[in-house]
């Protein structure tokens, strides 16, 4: 995981959720509707609590 990605996900509302871009693996905010890396706007979300 990308350092830019890691503090996303400290700085996220909800530390037990993960959103990654199903086309490419990029963790994306869960604001973001589209991959800033590839422009999929397939994006999956893992509850890991």
């Amino acid at each position: 995981m990308s350092l830019s990605a890691t503090v996303r996900r400290w700085l996220a509302d909800d530390e037990n959720v993960i959103y990654e871009c199903r086309h490419c693996g990029t963790t994306l905010m869960s604001t973001e509707q589209q991959c800033p890396t590839c422009g999929s706007t397939e994006i999956a979300k893992f509850d890991v609590s």
